[in-house]
C-alpha cells in the first residue's frame, strides 16, 4: 500500500516469517550458534523459548535453509497430539504411511529409519516449533527415546522451540537432564531495535534506508519494547499513515499516530510487555472502516471494529483478533484497511487455510457481506455497522 511511495520492492515488515529478513542480535546469534550446536551432543536436546514475536520462527526457518543434502528433517508446529499422534505425524514427515500401527509398532518403524540413515552417512532431525503444546506424555516418550539403553534412537538430534511456558513443560516430564543448550530469546534493546527496522528496510530494496526519523525509531522502541514482531505491526501502521498523507519521512507524530490507531500503550521497561487492544464498537475516538462479526458453528459470539491499519487474526495471544481453536493458526490472517476505508484479506501461511465462501483464498478484496471462514469459525466483514443490524 506504500511501496510505491517510499520506493520500495517489497514489503518490509510482515508477520510472516521471512529467513530473508532474519537480523541477528546477540540473542539470535546465540540461538543460532546453540541450534547448530545440536551435533555436538551425543542423544542431545536443544531447547528455545521466547516471547511470541520474539523470532524464534524466523530463526529456525533461516536455519533449515543452511542444512546440507545430508540432514533428513522433520519439522513439527502441530503439537496438540497424543503419543501415538505425535509419532504418525513424525512418520508421515518421512515419507511413512504410520497410520492404524500401535506406538511399539511406530517406534520401531522410527528405530529402523534412523538406523537406516546413520548407515547412509546421513543425520536425521527434528525440529518441533509450537513445543509448549506437547503433552507431558509426549515428552516424556521423547526423554525415553534418548535413555534407550539399546541406543536405537542414537542417531536421533531434536530441536524444541516455544513459548517460556516449555521450560516448565520439560521439567515437569523429567527430561530437564537430557536438554545440553537451553536459551530465552530477549527482546531488542534500543540500538538493536533501530538496527532491526533499518535492515528490514534495506533488505526491502530502500536506497535510503533513513525513512524513519530518529525520533520515530525511539518511538517504535517505547511503545513496542524490542519485540520483533510488534516492532513490525507497529512501523507498518505507521508507513501506511505516513504514506496516505504524503509524507516523504515516517516521524515521530507518524508512530504516536499509530500506537494510538493500534490503542497501543508504552511497554513498560521492566517487562516490555503492553497490552494489545481492540477498542469496543462505542469508542468514536477513532475512524472505524467497518466490523466483523465473528461466529462459531454459525452462532454469533462477538463484534470487532476494523480502523485503518492491520489487524492480525490467529489463535495466538498476541493477535489483535485472538479466536482460540486448533484449527487456527497461530497467526493465520490479517486484514488491511487504508485510508481509503478498503480491506484486504490476506493468508499467513496457515495450515488449514483461508476461504471466502467455499473459495480458498491467498489474498482478497472485501465486499460487505463476504463471510471468511476459519475452521469452525466464521467472520462477516460489513461495511457499515447498521448493515449488521439490518442482516445484509
Amino acid at each position: 500500500m506504500y511501496l510505491q511511495h517510499f520506493k520500495l520492492n517489497e514489503q518490509p515488515f510482515e508477520p510472516s516469517p521471512d529467513p530473508d529478513f532474519l537480523y541477528l542480535s546477540n540473542f539470535h546469534k546465540r540461538a543460532r550458534s546453540y541450534m547448530e550446536s545440536v551435533w555436538d551432543f551425543p542423544n542431545g536436546i536443544v531447547s528455545m523459548t521466547g516471547e511470541i514475536g520474539a523470532g524464534k520462527t524466523t530463526l529456525i526457518n533461516a536455519f533449515i535453509d543452511g542444512l546440507d543434502d545430508e540432514v533428513c528433517l522433520a519439522n513439527m508446529n502441530q503439537t496438540q497430539l497424543s503419543p501415538v499422534q505425535f509419532l504418525q505425524l513424525l512418520l508421515a514427515q518421512f515419507g511413512f504411511k504410520p497410520f492404524r500401527k500401535r506406538k511399539a509398532q511406530l517406534l520401531d518403524m522410527l528405530a529402523h529409519f534412523l538406523s537406516e540413515k546413520a548407515a547412509d552417512g546421513k543425520k536425521t532431525l527434528i525440529i518441533i516449533d509450537e513445543a509448549q503444546n506437547l503433552s507431558k506424555n509426549v515428552l516424556k516418550d521423547i526423554g525415553r527415546m534418548f535413555v534407550d539403553e539399546q541406543r536405537k534412537f542414537a542417531a536421533l538430534r531434536i530441536i524444541l522451540s516455544g513459548h517460556s511456558e516449555l521450560n516448565d513443560t520439560m521439567d515437569a516430564a523429567g527430561i530437564q537432564g537430557l536438554v545440553r543448550l537451553r536459551l530465552d530469546l530477549g527482546s531488542l534493546n534500543k540500538q538493536e531495535t533501530r538496527a532491526y527496522i533499518l535492515h528490514r528496510l534495506a533488505v526491502a530494496g530502500a536506497a535510503d534506508t533513513e525513512i524513519f526519523t530518529a525520533a520515530a525509531l525511539a518511538g517504535v522502541y517505547r511503545y513496542s519494547g524490542g519485540i520483533p514482531r510488534l516492532i513490525n505491526t507497529l512501523c507498518d501502521t505507521a508507513m501506511i499513515g505516513a504514506g496516505s498523507q504524503d509524507q516523504d519521512t515516517v516521524n515521530e507524530d507518524a508512530v504516536e499516530a499509530a500506537a494510538r490507531e493500534l490503542q497501543w500503550q508504552e511497554a513498560t521497561a521492566e517487562t516490555n510487555v503492553h497490552s494489545v487492544m481492540v477498542p469496543p464498537l462505542g469508542l468514536p475516538d477513532a475512524k472505524r472502516f467497518g466490523v466483523l462479526s465473528i461466529a462459531y458453528k454459525g452462532r454469533t459470539t462477538n463484534e470487532f471494529p476494523l480502523s485503518m491499519g492491520k489487524l492480525l487474526i490467529g489463535r495466538a495471544t498476541s493477535n489483535d483478533l485472538q479466536i482460540d481453536s486448533k484449527f487456527v493458526s497461530g497467526h493465520h490472517a490479517q486484514i488491511i484497511t487504508g485510508a481509503d476505508g478498503k480491506s484486504l484479506i490476506e493468508d499467513l501461511n496457515s495450515t488449514n487455510g483461508l476461504f471466502i465462501g467455499k473459495r480458498k483464498i491467498k489474498r482478497y478484496k472485501l465486499a460487505s457481506g463476504d463471510i471468511i471462514g476459519l475452521g469452525q469459525h466464521t467472520i462477516t466483514y460489513y461495511k457499515e455497522r447498521r448493515e449488521r443490524r439490518r442482516g445484509k
